[in-house]
């Protein structure tokens, strides 16, 4: 799963009756007090939780954040951050602030738009040192400075911060900003506050943070990290003592195999799992021990196309795939059993429950019309060949497909898809690699034709980050930005902006639908579904909160500083 944005996160897809009933449940209580009470629950011990996908470096700056399981497995325990998402997906002050800044406070000020971060007395990190506004500056130098940064969005309309006092850090933009949200925290992008202290002031860290973290801001510390395990044990100096887990260790270990994951889960070896849902998933899960948590996801998932390469570099090429893909046949064929309601996704950018922002319309004309996409290539110069598939100066209409290696129901997907666009004259080669070779090299240095796999929505509906034409990765910015799609409508992009700098919600809103627009006139991508995400554990084992964040960006793992042991 690619990154990168959330949602109105605790919606749960109805009509997923089929997973509560077969799996015991759901309804994310854990079981229960059953290692002790809701007041005392069992303090000490250590669990294992199997990751279906492995980051390859730990470096939360670079690339390296482009792979989902990075902070799920790392990051999101042990680096502070300003703002934070609860579970409805609002943004809320982060246990660093003593407050969320509003206009009310006086937080959020105008003309310069100004937003003033309060830092709680307490914060300190893991040494005992403070966490103070230096600290928040620091990160910024950092972003800026960084070679091959992942994202500088939204940090390149910072003009200053303000780190008279230590525990107050005041943002000046050089414009209204109206995803300040998501700056050194939320959910997605870069979403961590750094301590300068342990870089000596070091503004470069293109090589910095590959396998450990120096220090923690967070609940855990990263004990050790290798291609076989992530390894948390508890902060004891956190400041907020109801949040300093009560396990003494928490072990990640890499299931990239869903069979290998799912079997790891019912024989015990690992007590949670965050997989991907596939077909027959709720029977497996229905085993005795087992329970499950299921939400609404905050992902949605897409085919993207890299406008900088033949054959989709030719617009007509790209609208003569959008109608050569069945979507709904995807659905009806892998997902409607377990889950009944999905629907195909028209949405550009976002999915239904983030706010009122999508407009679920947008990509509704793009059906599975095999004879309408044969219809366009031809009126293009095309010709069909003996063997049924396009020509054209000598070469065949053949596309590379890439997804992540090893996820079963994608590759499934790529089956479907192959077969039926082969039947709009289009041939889809499958050439699948590991998951964090495609995030964390392929995409980056956009060394692909066509790829599945999921964005995530925001709460804020920002889509300069990964669609603007400063954000494509290129050799000459050390593959900055996460545009790997290669689409460069100026338009689109100047309109991007304007809707950064725009406070008020409906002129934002109109904005945003005339980019949504543009994107369904130049198809960078075809909308696939919003991804249902399913946490399942031991419920013999554990107990506590778990499943309370299922739904959100932060995976089902995000407040395992509340999972308890049972006796």
């Amino acid at each position: 799963m690619h990154r990168l944005r959330t949602v109105r996160l605790a919606a749960l897809l109805v009509g997923l009756a089929m997973v509560a009933a077969a799996c015991g449940g759901g309804n994310g209580d854990g079981g229960g007090g059953g290692g002790g009470t809701a007041s005392q629950p069992k303090q000490g011990g250590s669990i294992v939780i199997g990751a279906e996908q492995w980051p390859e470096c730990l470096n939360p700056i670079t690339s390296c954040a482009s792979a989902a399981w990075l902070p799920w497995t790392a990051h999101q325990y042990v680096m502070p951050r300003l703002m934070e998402l609860d579970t409805k997906g609002n943004y809320v002050a982060s246990d660093l602030l003593v407050e969320a800044p509003t206009e009310q406070n006086g937080g959020i000020q105008q003309n310069p738009f100004r937003v003033t971060f309060k830092l709680r007395p307490e914060a300190v990190w893991d040494d005992g040192t403070q966490i103070t506004s230096e600290d928040v500056k620091y990160t910024w130098d950092v972003i800026m400075n960084t070679t091959g940064v992942y994202t500088s969005t939204g940090y390149d309309q910072i003009k200053s911060i303000d780190t008279k006092d230590p525990k107050t850090a005041v943002i000046t933009f050089k414009a209204p900003y109206a995803a300040w949200g998501d700056l050194f925290g939320s959910f997605g992008g870069i979403s961590v506050v750094l301590k300068k202290a342990a870089f000596n002031g070091k503004v470069d860290l293109k090589s910095e943070m590959q396998t450990s973290y120096p220090f923690s801001g967070g609940p855990w510390k990263l004990k050790s990290f290798s291609k076989q395990q992530s390894v948390l044990v508890r902060n004891d100096k956190y400041w907020v003592k109801d949040k300093i887990p009560l396990l003494d260790q928490v072990t990640f270990v890499p299931r990239e195999d869903q069979s290998t994951e799912m079997n790891s889960l019912l024989t015990g070896e690992v007590q949670a799992i965050f997989p991907q849902p596939s077909p027959g998933m709720g029977k497996q899960l229905g085993a005795p021990g087992i329970k499950v948590s299921k939400g609404a996801g905050s992902s949605y998932e897409g085919l993207w196309m890299n406008q900088s390469k033949p054959p989709f570099d030719d617009p007509k090429v790209r609208e003569a795939f959008a109608y050569a893909v069945d979507r709904q046949g995807v659905i009806d064929a892998i997902y409607k059993t377990d889950f009944p309601e999905l629907q195909v996704l028209n949405c550009a950018g976002w999915v239904p429950n983030v706010g009122d922002w999508c407009d679920n319309t947008v990509f509704s004309d793009i059906t599975y019309q095999p004879d309408k996409a044969k219809s366009i290539l031809q009126g293009a110069g095309w010709t069909l060949g003996g063997d049924g598939i396009f020509t054209k100066g000598g070469k065949r209409l053949s596309i590379q497909f890439r997804t992540t290696a090893g996820n079963k129901i994608r590759e499934n997907t790529q089956q479907i898809l192959k077969e039926k666009a082969k039947a709009a004259g289009i041939e889809l080669d499958i050439k699948n690699v590991p998951p964090t070779q495609l995030f964390e090299s392929l995409l980056p240095k956009r060394d692909f034709q066509l790829a599945e796999f999921a964005q995530v929505a925001s709460p804020d509906p920002t889509v300069t980050q990964f669609l603007a034409c400063d954000q494509i990765p290129t050799a000459e910015n050390s593959y900055s930005g996460s545009n790997y799609f290669s689409w460069c409508n100026k338009q689109a992009t100047d309109l991007m902006r304007k809707s950064d700098a725009t406070i008020e919600h409906d002129q934002r809103k109109a904005l945003l639908q005339q980019i949504n627009k543009l994107e369904r006139q130049d198809l960078p991508w075809v909308p696939m579904f919003q991804k249902p995400l399913i946490t399942a554990w031991r419920d013999d084992k554990l107990a506590g909160p778990i499943g309370d964040y299922t739904p959100t960006s932060y995976s089902g793992f995000f407040n395992i500083h509340d999972w308890y042991l049972k006796s």
